[in-house]
């Protein structure tokens, strides 16, 4: 029972629903056997369908950027937690950058620039 109240299910079958009905509406659409009106009928149900499947496809595609958003914040909090700049410390001792000297000028300080 609780297969069939699954929210992805449902939503895999009502996509193929309207993929179906989209196809048999413009398959119908382009009949030229068939009215004038009859087809444009067809062919907003037609629109009709596709906007329905882009909107669902939309909303698919949020939830999956939403749980991608999620896994990155959770790794960015963890990797914060995990190691702090007091673990840090704790762990590799004191940090000292080696800086290099820097190279003196090849101008000499009490020399002025001709402009």
């Amino acid at each position: 029972m609780s297969e069939d109240l699954d929210p992805n299910r449902i939503r895999d079958v009502e996509i193929k629903r309207l993929e179906e009905l989209a196809a048999l509406a413009y398959r119908n659409a382009m009949d030229e056997g068939l009215r004038m009106k009859i087809r444009e009928s067809w062919y907003q149900k037609y629109t009709n369908a596709v906007l329905a499947l882009n909107q669902l496809l939309k909303d698919l595609q949020y939830k999956e950027y939403e749980k991608r958003l999620k896994v990155i914040e959770e790794s960015r909090r963890l990797r914060r937690t995990v190691l702090s700049a007091a673990d840090a410390r704790k762990l590799f001792g004191p940090v000292t950058r080696r800086v290099q000297p820097r190279k003196k000028s090849s101008r000499s300080p009490n020399r002025k620039r001709i402009s």
